[in-house]
């Protein structure tokens, strides 16, 4: 029997709500204590002749590091993602550049510059996040600025980073809302899939599996709306028939979907939700003896942390939007098992299977870029990014059309396979077939 305090997995859920409702709470405008930066007093690494003698000229001998500045939701609603998604993956990349002597820039006699960071908290307020980012552009003068946390954030940012010189990696965040900011910011870079990346590939495993029908449950919001309008594309095309119902704003009961849902004889169950409705759903579906043959959930489902405080192995097979494993390659391998090591005396991380690798791999681009263009300046930067394949230690990524292409990714669609993440796309990226049928919930 499934004993859980769905309460208070609600209560600790409900803080990465505003990745995507887009509004956050609100408070004041002074910066937060920035986490503990490396070390980085040291004088610069000498400058280093290359092989063929070649001599770099010093535009500014007394520069010894590389200023980078955030706006990050240390607190409020967003403050999950700080913990989780794109926090842990921008703070472990710091220290290991300068780990390793900083990040080599040619234009500085060729010289390795740490890098030195400051984050700002914008208390998971959008207005906040406008304020501290023009803030430290305007009087910080950064060399470059990393990304907000939300849609909305980075559909608010977009234009203050074009104002100012700076380019944009976004990364948590995005969809067909940003889509339209392309054609007026030419500087700007997205890294996390999202559904028009994600349905294709998840209706191709409903074909292959043999699923004829699906109920569908949705946030009537930007999120929910078109994650169901691809949903509408894609379905058709594979003969997929569906049943959509709109989620209720309260997520304290869910009943009335799992009823709709039992009654529609679906062979797979989805919801287009936010974490604390999908941890609601996936309660009521255990209390009520709903057992579809597929359960996938969007946000939240990812982190690991939701699926063991949802059940663990009690919810075995349970698939979710995302996705890369420990299993998508040696390379991948070694990031996790990287990232885990780091973290280790950290009792608030837990591991995250949907950004942090594409997050990752947008850091070491960013360092390439630097690196091969020789220079701090955003515009060139951007044009290196904009227009190169560049290797990481995750393998080739690449930018069009100002997001990763899908080869940059490990996958779309993950699932929970004996407590493991696998990548249960159809075709090469596959890390384990399917479990399908899912198997039953605990009895009640």
């Amino acid at each position: 029997m499934l004993k859980k305090s769905l309460p208070r997995l609600l209560i600790a859920l409900v803080l990465v709500l505003g990745l995507f409702a887009g509004c956050g709470q609100t408070g004041g405008n002074s910066p937060a204590p920035s986490p503990a930066a490396p070390d980085t007093s040291s004088a610069a690494a000498p400058s280093k002749k290359p092989a063929d003698g070649e001599e770099y000229p010093d535009k500014d001998p007394s520069k010894t590091t590389i200023k980078m500045t955030a706006v990050r939701p240390i607190t409020g609603t967003n403050a999950s993602f700080e913990i989780y998604n794109y926090g842990p993956v921008y703070k472990m990349w710091v220290d290991e550049v300068n780990a390793a002597g900083g990040i080599r820039v040619k234009e500085y006699g060729n010289r390795q510059l740490k890098i030195e960071l400051e984050v700002y908290d914008d208390t998971s307020d959008v207005g906040v996040m406008t304020d501290l980012l023009i803030k430290t552009m305007t009087q910080d003068k950064p060399d470059f600025v990393l990304s907000p946390c939300s849609t909305a954030n980075l559909q608010a940012a977009a234009p203050i980073f074009d104002q100012y010189g700076y380019l944009m990696i976004g990364a948590e965040g995005g969809g067909t809302d940003t889509r339209p900011l392309y054609d007026q910011y030419e500087d700007i870079f997205f890294t996390t899939a999202f559904s028009v990346h994600q349905i294709p590939k998840m209706t191709e495993i409903f074909k292959e599996l043999g699923i004829k029908k699906v109920f569908i449950t949705y946030m009537q919001d930007a999120h929910g709306l078109e994650y169901m309008e691809s949903t509408k594309e894609e379905f058709p095309k594979a003969g997929i028939e569906y049943v959509e119902v709109a989620a209720p704003w309260d997520f304290a009961d869910m009943t009335p979907i799992i009823s709709q849902a039992m009654e529609s004889g679906a062979d797979a169950f989805v919801a287009y939700c936010y974490p604390p409705w999908n941890a609601s759903l996936i309660s009521s579906a255990i209390s009520m003896g709903y057992n579809p043959n597929a359960f996938l959930v969007g946000p939240g489902g990812s982190q690991q942390s939701f699926y063991e405080s949802s059940g663990g192995a009690a919810i075995n097979g349970l698939m979710f939007e995302g996705a890369w494993s420990a299993n998508s390659g040696p390379a991948y391998k070694a990031f996790a098992e990287r990232i885990a090591t780091y973290y280790k005396d950290d009792p608030n991380w837990g591991p995250e299977w949907w950004g942090t690798a594409g997050y990752w791999g947008a850091m070491e681009m960013l360092q390439v870029a630097i690196e091969e263009t020789g220079t701090l300046d955003n515009k060139v930067v951007a044009d290196y990014l904009r227009n190169n394949v560049i290797e990481t230690t995750l393998g080739p990524m690449q930018y069009e059309n100002h997001e990763l292409t899908i080869d940059s990714w490990a996958g779309m669609i993950g699932q929970y396979i004996n407590g493991v993440v696998e990548v249960i796309d159809v075709g090469a990226k596959r890390t384990a077939e399917p479990l399908y049928p899912k198997p039953a919930w605990p009895a009640k």
